[in-house]
């Protein structure tokens, strides 16, 4: 007998395999980065297509398989409908997406990665969110990713966006030091060699 894993998890990507099944890439919070089997769910009678779709948040079980991880059910949490109306906003959750994907290997797990994922996907699913908000936002969710993933070292500078939760109230501070925050993560980038 299998043991299920429950957890919370937002889908990063997926690979079409064989004729109806898909290898998702899913970022969890209990397990980190994981790359589960899902069968059939390409077919119109799937009842787990909805619930994973790619870029959306889902309640999820996994069944540990000899090789791979295997999904055996999932609902969805939320498709974060607005924000894939906006190509701004759905630019910005595939770039951290992808960045994630680089940057996690396996399942090594951080709450606290896959708690400010989640929180900056339910403030750019506002309707009513500003350009600058979004950039904000972006900058502040990859200088959080890159600093628990142990590329940013100690600075008093970036201190204060590196403590507490992601809000859209530090928008205004983070765009006037976005060089200076942007320089940090591309030397974090450059000496991960990844």
């Amino acid at each position: 007998m299998h043991h299920i894993y429950h957890t919370n998890g937002f889908i990063l990507s997926s690979v079409n395999k064989g004729e109806a099944n898909k290898m998702l890439t899913i970022y969890t919070r209990e397990m980190g980065l994981v790359r589960a089997m899902v069968q059939g769910i390409r077919l119109h009678k799937s009842k787990l297509r909805f619930a994973l779709q790619d870029l959306s948040h889902s309640n999820i079980d996994l069944v540990r398989g000899k090789d791979i991880w295997r999904v055996t059910s999932a609902r969805s949490v939320n498709t974060f409908p607005y924000a894939r109306s906006s190509k701004d906003s759905l630019l910005i959750i595939a770039r951290v997406s992808k960045l994630l994907e680089r940057l996690c290997d396996g399942e090594e797990s951080n709450e606290k990665i896959f708690d400010d994922l989640i929180q900056s996907l339910y403030l750019l699913d506002d309707v009513n969110i500003l350009n600058s908000s979004r950039e904000a936002l972006e900058l502040h969710l990859v200088l959080r990713i890159m600093d628990q993933l142990g590329y940013i070292g100690e600075s008093e500078m970036l201190k204060e966006y590196l403590d507490g939760c992601i809000d859209l109230d530090k928008t205004a501070t983070l765009l006037r030091e976005k060089r200076s925050i942007i320089s940090h993560i591309n030397k974090a980038l450059n000496e991960s060699q990844l």
